[in-house]
């Protein structure tokens, strides 16, 4: 029972950190609070989309995780702190890999719009 829990609990934290993102998003860059990488630091347009779309991630993977904790209440207490532990550190790493994929296309457009300008 454990294991379920604390998949619960994870899921429910990503659920709530995300929806203080997505309702309060920091309006400058800054190194406390918002999702923070070089990338979504390196100018204002990318910090926003960086925060309006790592929040939604959070949110929808909040779920996810939260669900994956509840299966594991039909699993014995190890499986289900692995099932959690791994659904928790995969859809991190989809966060980072899906939010970055997202600035890395927008700065490439960004360097395009800036070349033809010139």
């Amino acid at each position: 029972m454990t294991g379920a829990v604390v998949g619960i609990i994870i899921g429910v934290c990503y659920f709530i950190l995300g929806l203080m993102v997505f309702k309060k998003p920091p309006k400058m860059i800054n190194g406390i609070y918002g999702y923070r990488t070089p990338r979504a630091m390196s100018n204002p347009e990318l910090w926003d989309e960086a925060q309006s779309y790592s929040a939604n991630l959070m949110m929808q993977f909040g779920v996810i995780i939260t669900i994956f904790g509840i299966i594991g209440f039909w699993l014995t207490d190890v499986r289900a702190l692995v099932l959690s532990l791994v659904a928790t550190g995969f859809y991190t790493f989809r966060l980072f890999t899906r939010v970055e994929g997202r600035l890395k296309q927008m700065q490439r457009a960004q360097q395009q719009q800036n070349e033809q300008n010139v």
